[in-house]
């Protein structure tokens, strides 16, 4: 290295370090905004160049004058990206520094964490044998062939992965790896994938007499990286038996702000440390958090035209061709605000409510049920032929706006379904624009409808439903400026996004760019959005990020649970899955834990065993009454459910009627019309503990801002304990059906079957 450079960068680095040493944090006067939100930690991977776009941080990238990391000087290229090379020794989590204008603003930089997994299998007589699983996304791969064996390597995250080969087009497992049940009546193979790494360091936090924070850990010799928002405030210090912390106050406003921390080791890392400051003072009462704090919000999935008929006047005619469970049933915005006015929402514990969409959609009957016969009406909002007008079966602007303001008033969030990947046939924009859609036969000739992984980007819902190709500018500038039209017109708090995977990056990119620069920024309101990604842990966390979205709904644990409670499988099974989405999408993630939803038959006519898990679920709910099966089994299997979706980290996601066990096959049968009255004492009693379930976490920094720990992990007993500060949760699960005696720090209790204990401990 010539001598002159050398000298040149040493200097470099130490002026930066001074100007920042100096600087006296405790009196900043002015909210850094330039990273609207927690920057998304970066996530290298094994690969020699990893490619980070610094447009998805800041409004304006090009005013970014340089980047430090792992000491290493980068500059951004002509479109503001930067491509960081992965040194030969890096600390578990580190620092990327960016220097903006007169301010320095930092981005946590994860490790690579992969492990090359291995798969092999030895036939005889065969020429090729494919592989397909979670991590393939479940698209078949060829695997390679020496003599009678077929490898296949793959570097993956650590966690469990099922899969299975195929032979002839035909699927099958062996005898060479454990088998699980697949969820739909048959088996897959595993694989585990351990974490390479020791241990990992713990990092816990309390206020002393003057409301400073004092970190410590069980490892003395673990260094500090801490950050508050976007701005590095300590690296590299080593924490020692306690360390107390100065954070630096903002007084410009009363928005929350953000203390992250990490300790580092040379054996793991710990768990992310979030702590939210209002007015530079540590939150530690809930109360305290605004309306549209994201990390305190409890979700309900509201089928707008099954929940409650307000305006008689709006509801259309039936269709002959229509069978009754798809046909408009009445329900309205107006009805909305009639429950949100009687509290029902209050007295469930709920502050956010997403609604299904209510743009104007195609009239008459469409597709076809050949077993009985029946077209469907487009009830369920996601058939648009507009992408600003309202359905007037649902709304009127008045009637919506009316809504939002109500809504706000009591303290709760109104999120919009929105359409985004397709429209109706009839829709005007596709009668003017058909080249600004894909195209419905494939190469070969055959249609293109339904491939959802294969072609996702480019696949029809159906043959009556074009999708927009947004990869052309022209057609994703009008539908993002469409979308932002909700917003701006009706000050909504987000959206949750249709069909999220079959739509490009560059769509949610210019939209969430909107979203910030337009509305954020300029002081109309916190934004949510939320998306609907079936697949892989890294195919849904490519789209939650700084540039994207803020989450999408945890499919992956939903499965996990019902295979926990409906087949009898370990809990392993779902501890495995919940710490690769904590790995995948951060230790904070706002991911939703569902209940159910729209696409799916009933959670609790499985867990009561009226539906079986081996059948199609939508041919049941056309062709018998489902109903729950065994009550007794069923509403305490649903009760753990619930409670596992509140306690666990993420959003509990309540998909209306899953409160009081309303059962059902799948779609229509699982869009039945809601029930208010006539309650049965088990749904009592189950929408009263769904709803001290949800109080408890909107009370508890623990379950809202909490780590999570595993207590006990065994093939019918689950114990995890999240904590903050001095509040620690710990919750026991039984899924047995006989009782269990536990014991916990010196105190045994028992455990009923199928039962649950709750414990709130001050430390």
């Amino acid at each position: 290295m010539n001598i002159i450079y050398f000298f040149q960068i040493v200097l470099f680095l130490f002026t930066s370090f001074f100007c920042l040493s100096c600087k006296d944090s405790t009196k900043l006067q002015t909210k850094p905004n330039e990273i609207i939100g927690l920057a998304s930690v970066i996530q290298l991977n094994t690969e020699q160049a990893n490619i980070v776009d610094l447009n998805d941080y800041f409004t304006v990238s090009r005013s970014i004058d340089s980047l430090i990391f792992c000491n290493k000087k980068y500059t951004t290229d002509s479109v503001g990206c930067v491509r960081l090379t992965l040194p030969d020794s890096m600390d578990f989590i580190t620092n990327l520094a960016i220097y903006y204008g007169n301010e320095v603003y930092g981005i946590p930089v994860k490790k690579p964490s992969e492990q090359l997994m291995s798969i092999k299998f030895t036939i005889q007589e065969t020429k090729e044998v494919l592989v397909k699983g979670e991590f393939s996304n479940w698209l078949a791969v060829p695997m390679q062939r020496e003599d009678s064996v077929f490898t296949y390597q793959q570097l993956v995250e650590p966690s469990s992965y099922q899969f299975c080969f195929l032979r002839d087009q035909k699927e099958f497992i062996t005898n060479d790896y454990p088998k699980v049940s697949n969820g739909i009546g048959g088996f897959n193979n595993q694989l585990i994938i351990k974490d390479a790494r020791v241990s990992n360091p713990s990092l816990n936090f309390k206020l002393n007499s003057s409301e400073r924070i004092v970190l410590n850990s069980n490892d003395s010799t673990a260094f500090l990286l801490a950050y508050y928002n976007n701005i590095l405030i300590v690296e590299n210090q080593i924490i020692g038996a306690g360390y107390t912390l100065d954070v630096p106050i903002y007084t410009k406003d009363d928005e929350v702000n953000y203390l992250r921390a990490w300790v580092i080791s040379s054996t793991g890392c710990s768990k992310e440390l979030l702590i939210p400051f209002i007015e530079g003072k540590a939150v530690m009462n809930p109360d305290l958090l605004p309306r549209d704090e994201p990390y305190r919000m409890s979700m309900y999935n509201i089928f707008v035209d099954r929940f409650y008929d307000g305006d008689s006047t709006n509801q259309p005619k039936s269709l002959d061709s229509v069978l009754p469970q798809a046909q408009y049933l009445g329900g309205d915005v107006v009805g909305l605000t009639d429950q949100l006015r009687v509290g029902y929402f209050d007295s469930l514990g709920i502050n956010t409510l997403w609604i299904s969409p209510l743009v104007k959609n195609a009239e008459g009957a469409w597709g076809e049920w050949k077993q009985p016969y029946s077209k469907f009406s487009s009830y369920h909002g996601y058939w648009p032929v507009s992408f600003t007008k309202l359905n007037p079966n649902f709304s009127t602007a008045s009637e919506f706006k009316e809504l939002v303001e109500e809504a706000h008033d009591s303290g709760k969030n109104i999120l919009l379904d929105v359409v985004a990947n397709h429209i109706h046939k009839n829709h005007p924009f596709y009668q003017s624009n058909p080249d600004y859609f894909t195209s419905l036969y494939l190469a070969d000739g055959t249609l293109n409808t339904e491939r959802w992984d294969d072609h996702r980007l480019t696949t029809w819902f159906d043959v009556f439903l074009p999708t927009m190709d947004l990869e052309k500018e022209p057609v994703y500038e009008m539908l993002s400026d469409s979308i932002y039209h909700w917003l701006n017109t009706y000050h909504i708090d987000g959206f949750r996004h249709d069909a999220t995977k079959h739509i490009p990056e560059v769509f949610w990119k210019t939209l969430t760019k909107k979203i910030k620069t337009n509305y954020i920024q300029k002081g109309q309101g916190n934004v949510f959005q939320i998306g609907e990604t079936y697949g892989s842990h890294q195919l849904v966390g490519s789209y939650v990020n700084s540039g994207q979205l803020n989450a999408q709904f945890d499919f992956n644990v939903y499965d996990a649970i019902m295979k926990v409670l409906c087949d009898n499988s370990s809990w392993v099974t779902l501890v495995s899955v919940v710490d690769k989405s904590l790995n995948s999408y951060g230790d904070h993630h706002l991911m939703g834990n569902i209940s159910g939803n729209q696409d799916k038959g009933r959670s609790i006519s499985y867990f009561g065993g009226d539906l079986n898990r081996g059948e199609d679920a939508k041919v049941a709910g056309w062709t018998r009454t489902i109903e729950i099966g065994n009550e007794e089994v069923a509403f305490k299997k649903m009760r753990l459910m619930h409670l596992l979706n509140t306690v666990l980290p993420g959003i509990p996601v309540i998909y209306y009627g899953d409160e009081i066990g309303m059962p059902g096959g799948n779609d229509p049968d699982c869009r039945r019309m809601m029930k208010f009255k006539a309650l049965s004492q088990q749904e009592k009693e189950l929408k009263k503990e769904v709803a001290s379930f949800l109080h408890k976490r909107r009370n508890s920094m623990a379950l809202i801002y909490g780590n999570l720990h595993w207590v006990l992990v065994e093939k019918d007993i689950l114990a995890l304990e999240r904590s903050f500060g001095s509040e620690k949760v710990v919750v026991y699960i039984n899924k047995s059906m006989e009782s269990k005696h536990v014991t916990y720090n010196g105190m045994s209790f028992e455990l009923e079957g199928l039962g649950y204990k709750i414990l709130n401990f001050e430390k």
